[in-house]
């Protein structure tokens, strides 16, 4: 083969031989797309190029050696027939490492044995060696598999040639696919083109392509199988829980890393944001600053995007609750029975907050009972009111001693000589005793009376019915007759009823004989001047004219009408 010669600035040197810078020139250009023998290399680096780009967006970073693998494979060589060389089987090796974010580069070396198919048939031994640029991309969603485009420089040996140069320069194309397990161990198919610009047994204007298949195992010594790792990063807010005291504030540390935890700078982060589930608890800024408004529970969340992935990272805040007081007043009361009384409680906290409703409760409702602050006394006794609340979620309790008194009812009887045997007279001995009663009624007006007639054993029941009703009426008409003009304000306050001798108090004197009744004695008279009587009792609160006789409790211990304040 007969080569041209090339000025000395104009020439550069492999290991095996000095290369003419022409022949190199017509080398590189096929690779970048200025310059090519036929169409068919125009294609290929104008296809590899175009899905390169086309890639692109959707490849994820990587830096310098983050990814570092080693393999072997098995190759079957088409050569071309300008060579004059058999095809060649043969097995080889490769490295490769990651570059920056999707490109990286490898190189392999090949051996395989073969012969010349001219005279005079020497034994060669084929073996290339290759450094390329590549571009791996993920197929999505997958990450198991990925399409690996190649391009560079090939150095091709064809060791015991017979012409005179063993070595070939030419530019490189690969396409391949990977694909990756669960570990670090993939397998690998490429398809291999080698554009050579001058073989060695044409003119120096000749090419020649040499086309290969391969196969083999890959395993990462450093990252993942797949030369591509999915891109993805962590927001993190600092502390995950706090308590803050209302109306005070806290500054929230915000940090962000990557899937291998490299810290990213927060200036890194865009469209930061901050929110509070409950403003009315705690709010935030976008720095993360937390002010502590009620008492309360917030969840505080911070979000932004990193190369257009969204995260974000949550915080609990807690705003303790203020302090409060329960109060009752009075402490304590009493009153009588058949009264009220009326209690206030109160719940307010530290900024005098009223905290609403209080529930109330009595020990002892059958003495007393209590309606929202109303205690209403039943019967004699003492018993204890108690107030409960519970806000911020604790409880209080106060209470208050509410003693109710047994009424003491005034009463008096017009008896003995103030009723003559069988008369409806009011005697003027009687006169001063109803004057106390009418004093008693003008002085309060509140005051009601009951007068009720009673008579003696003797003589018929039905007769002596009638004869009760009328000293009960001619005690009324009395107490009206003294009031003269103020008749008409206790008149309304007077109820009347008659017992006739049912209601008998002195059971002295001989029994009624029954008809034909005899003249009844002196001795009988005095006996039973206790019972030719009329009471006039105090009514009590509520109380009517009684149906039936007083009973022997309700007649101890009654106070006189003087007496009534």
């Amino acid at each position: 083969m007969t080569y041209r010669t090339a000025p000395k600035w104009l020439t550069i040197h492999s290991p095996a031989r000095t290369i003419p810078w022409r022949a190199f020139g017509r080398l590189l250009c096929p690779f970048f797309g200025t310059y090519a023998q036929d169409s068919m290399t125009k294609r290929l680096i104008g296809l590899s190029l175009l899905t390169a780009m086309a890639a692109v967006p959707s490849a994820q970073a990587q830096s310098l050696g983050e990814r570092i693998e080693v393999g072997a494979f098995g190759q079957y060589t088409k050569l071309d027939d300008k060579v004059r060389i058999d095809n060649v089987a043969g097995i080889g090796a490769r490295a490769g490492l990651s570059v920056y974010k999707w490109l990286g580069v490898e190189g392999d070396i090949q051996v395989g044995s073969t012969k010349a198919n001219r005279a005079p048939n020497e034994d060669i031994m084929y073996r290339p060696f290759r450094g390329l640029a590549t571009l791996t991309v993920p197929f999505v969603p997958s990450k198991k598999a990925a399409l690996v485009l190649g391009a560079g420089y090939v150095n091709s040996v064809y060791a015991g040639r017979s012409t005179p140069n063993e070595y070939e320069d030419g530019v490189t194309g690969l396409l391949g696919l990977k694909l990756c397990g669960s570990g670090r161990w993939g397998a690998r198919i490429d398809g291999i083109m080698d554009n050579n610009p001058s073989p060695n047994e044409q003119n120096l204007d000749g090419t020649s392509r040499n086309l290969g298949l391969r196969a083999g195992v890959t395993y990462a010594l450093r990252g993942g199988c797949a030369s591509v790792e999915q891109f993805d990063w962590a927001l993190k807010i600092d502390p995950a829980t706090a308590t803050i005291t209302r109306g005070s504030n806290r500054q929230f540390a915000l940090s962000a890393a990557d899937m291998k935890a490299r810290p990213i700078e927060m200036r890194k982060v865009m469209n930061l944001t901050c929110s509070s589930s409950d403003a009315s608890v705690a709010t935030v800024d976008n720095s993360a600053k937390v002010t502590a408004v009620k008492y309360g529970t917030a969840t505080i969340t911070c979000k932004g995007l990193v190369k257009k992935i969204e995260r974000s990272a949550s915080s609990t805040v807690t705003v303790p609750p203020p302090a409060w007081t329960l109060t009752l007043t009075p402490a304590s009361g009493s009153t009588d029975v058949g009264k009220t009384l009326s209690f206030t409680a109160k719940a307010v906290d530290a900024d005098n907050v009223d905290l609403g409703a209080i529930t109330w409760s009595s020990a002892n409702a059958s003495i007393a009972s209590v309606n929202n602050g109303t205690v209403t006394c039943s019967a004699a006794g003492t018993t204890t009111i108690t107030v409960t609340k519970t806000a911020y979620g604790t409880t209080q309790t106060k209470s208050a001693t509410v003693e109710c008194k047994a009424v003491v009812a005034a009463r008096v009887a017009l008896d003995e000589t103030l009723f003559d045997f069988d008369k409806a007279v009011v005697l003027k001995s009687g006169m001063d005793t109803l004057k106390v009663v009418l004093d008693a009624m003008m002085r309060m007006p509140t005051l009601r009376v009951s007068v009720e007639g009673h008579t003696d054993w003797y003589g018929e029941e039905a007769y002596n019915n009638t004869l009760a009703k009328s000293r009960a009426a001619a005690v009324m008409a009395r107490l009206l007759k003294l009031a003269g003009k103020d008749a008409a304000s206790i008149k309304d306050r007077i109820v009347s009823s008659s017992f006739g001798e049912q209601c008998i108090i002195a059971p002295n004197g001989d029994a009624d004989p029954g008809p034909p009744r005899p003249r009844v004695s002196k001795a009988n008279k005095a006996a039973q001047a206790p019972n030719r009587r009329v009471e006039i009792w105090q009514l009590l609160d509520g109380k009517s004219a009684p149906t039936a006789c007083r009973s022997a409790d309700e007649r101890a211990g009654r106070m006189p009408f003087g007496d009534l304040k």
